[in-house]
C-alpha cells in the first residue's frame, strides 16, 4: 500500500515581446507587451489540486498515421512502466478530471508535418475541441494548451467522453503530451490505491516541461510533481 500524491505542481505561462516603429526622424517608439500567469496546484482532488500525472515526449506519428489516446485509463499507452500505468507504474484509472493538458508538435519551425487533434468519432472528449488542417491543426514547434484548476475541472467520461485522436498531416510528426489530473472520488489531499485496484493507494510523480524563445518573445509552460512515502 501506498499514497499518490503530488508535490510542487506549478503551471506557468510566459509570454513576452517589444513592439517596435521607427519613425522618420530615427527614434524608435516602442510597446511591450508582458504576460506571465501561473498557478500552484496542492495534492487532492479539489479546485487547485491533482494527484494525476502522466507525460510522454518524443513520439512519432508518420505521415497520414491517427493515434488514439484515452485520456480515462490510458489503456494502449506503455511509456516503460506497464500498459495504463504513469511513470512509477501507478494506475491512471480512473482519470475523471483533467486540470491541465498539454501537447506539442515538436517539429522544427517551418519544418512539413501538421498535428491534428481532435475528439475520436465515437466516446470522443469533446473539452479538446476540433483542431484540424485549415482550422488550428499544430505546425511546428505549436503548442495546444488547456488549464482547468477549478474544482470542476475539464471532465472525463468513461465509455462517453474520453478520447483524443492525433494524426500527422504532410509528414512525419514528433510530438509529445502532458497531463495533470485528478480522480476525483473524495475531496482528501490524496487517495489510498495499490497497483493493481483504480480505488486503492498509490505514489506517483511526474514532471513535464517545454520552453520555446525568440529574440522577440518567449513563453514556456512547465508543470511538476513528485511521490511522497
Amino acid at each position: 500500500m501506498g499514497t499518490r500524491s503530488l508535490a510542487s505542481g506549478k503551471l506557468q505561462v510566459q509570454l513576452a515581446g517589444t513592439v517596435k516603429n521607427t519613425l522618420t526622424d530615427g527614434s524608435v517608439a516602442s510597446v511591450q507587451i508582458s504576460a506571465n500567469e501561473s498557478i500552484n496546484l496542492d495534492s487532492g482532488v479539489s479546485a487547485g489540486e491533482a494527484n494525476r500525472g502522466w507525460q510522454s515526449k518524443s513520439r512519432s506519428l508518420t505521415a497520414a498515421a491517427s493515434v488514439t489516446v484515452d485520456l480515462f485509463d490510458f489503456v494502449g499507452e506503455d511509456i516503460g512502466a506497464g500498459d495504463g500505468l504513469d511513470g512509477v507504474g501507478q494506475n491512471m484509472s480512473p482519470t475523471l478530471e483533467v486540470a491541465a493538458i498539454l501537447i506539442v508538435n515538436e517539429n522544427a519551425n517551418n519544418a512539413a508535418g501538421e498535428l491534428e487533434i481532435e475528439p475520436n468519432a465515437v466516446n470522443g472528449w469533446t473539452q479538446i475541441g476540433s483542431h484540424t488542417t485549415g482550422a488550428g491543426a499544430l505546425r511546428g514547434q505549436g503548442w495546444l494548451l488547456k488549464v482547468q484548476s477549478h474544482e470542476d475541472g475539464f471532465p472525463v467520461v468513461d465509455a462517453s467522453s474520453h478520447l483524443i485522436d492525433l494524426t500527422a498531416v504532410g509528414a512525419t510528426v514528433t510530438y509529445s503530451i502532458y497531463v495533470l489530473a485528478r480522480h476525483d472520488t473524495d475531496e482528501s489531499s490524496s487517495s489510498s490505491s495499490s497497483s493493481s485496484s483504480s480505488s486503492s493507494s498509490q505514489s506517483s510523480s511526474s514532471s513535464s516541461s517545454v520552453s520555446s524563445s525568440s529574440n522577440s518573445s518567449s513563453s514556456s509552460v512547465s508543470s511538476s510533481s513528485s511521490s511522497s512515502p
